[in-house]
């Protein structure tokens, strides 16, 4: 069932949703503003599915951007694309809704670092914010390649890389999946777009068809990776299960938000069968607050 704002039955859940979090639910035209205390976020009644768990990790999404004082109250408005600036580094991106959470960007880095000179790919880039991040790692020799398919995301991230002069970044507007071709898509500009073939809920928006591509196709246009990085909403199980014999020749370090569900089930056991049976090494925890998956080439001695 799609989760929407503008049936009385969806508002009613929506503010019960609320009640439970010690918040509430109020209805604008076009946004919803979830309240707690003085603080508030604001989002699109567009993205209405995102609101459970924007409600259950309210600080998780309030926290990372300056918010806007309105009256007696702080507001971070995620309603429409805008301007944002971060709270840890002062930098601003422009982002179509939620902010990545740069904080988290570490988590990452359990196994691996990027080094000046890596070839990284950003597979999920969204807005740019890692892609940012990873920019600085790599240096002037080192290159990013940002994969997001969403067409608002991808407009913001091209933006963004003009806005920062990152020479290194190249936006590529394909996602990566098990073959090469085209997919449908839940378009929703927002951080939780994804392959429909792997969504656990009716999209946030539009559904469109946009151009895939294997990491196998992605490594030969591109260059095989030091590190890539890897939130795609489910679509890495295929991604992985189609590049098999390609991975079981190459060795690359990899950080996946395996946070998503696929046939009911984490992606994270599946990410760690693949690679393990391709001569990888794997390991998941939730440590961060959500799920990653790191992986490396074990070694041949």
């Amino acid at each position: 069932m799609k989760l929407t704002a503008e049936s009385l039955w969806a508002r009613t859940l929506l503010r019960a949703i609320c009640l439970r979090n010690h918040s509430k639910a109020e209805f604008g035209v076009t946004y919803i503003d979830i309240v707690k205390g003085h603080q508030v976020i604001r989002i699109s009644k567009l993205h209405a599915a995102y609101l459970p768990d924007m409600v259950h990790s309210f600080d998780y999404y309030f926290a990372p951007v300056f918010s806007e004082v309105v009256g007696n109250r702080e507001i971070v408005d995620f309603s429409q694309t805008k301007v944002h600036r971060y709270r840890d580094t002062g930098l601003e991106f422009e982002l179509t809704s939620m902010p990545e959470e740069t904080a988290a960007l570490e988590g990452y880095f359990k196994w691996y670092r990027p080094t000046p000179g890596d070839i990284v790919f950003d597979a999920g880039a969204y807005c740019g914010v890692s892609a940012y991040h990873f920019s600085k790692m790599v240096g002037d020799s080192g290159h990013v390649y940002a994969f997001e398919p969403d067409t608002r995301n991808y407009d913001s991230l091209k933006r963004n890389i003009e806005r920062h002069g990152l020479r290194n970044v190249t936006a590529v507007p394909l996602g990566l999946s098990g073959k090469c071709g085209v997919a449908y898509f839940h378009m929703e500009g927002a951080l939780g777009s994804g392959l429909a073939q792997n969504a656990s809920r009716s999209a946030a928006g539009t559904v469109e068809q946009v151009e895939t591509i294997t990491l196998e196709e992605a490594c030969h246009r591109f260059g095989i990776p030091a590190f890539a990085k890897v939130d795609i909403e489910g679509a890495e199980v295929d991604m992985l299960e189609a590049g098999r014999n390609f991975l079981k020749m190459h060795a690359i370090q990899f950080a996946f938000d395996s946070n998503h569900t696929v046939n009911g089930e984490l992606t994270f056991a599946a990410i760690e069968q693949i690679l393990t049976g391709c001569g990888y090494e794997a390991m998941s925890s939730e440590s961060s607050g959500f799920m990653t998956t790191w992986a490396r080439k074990l070694s041949k001695n």
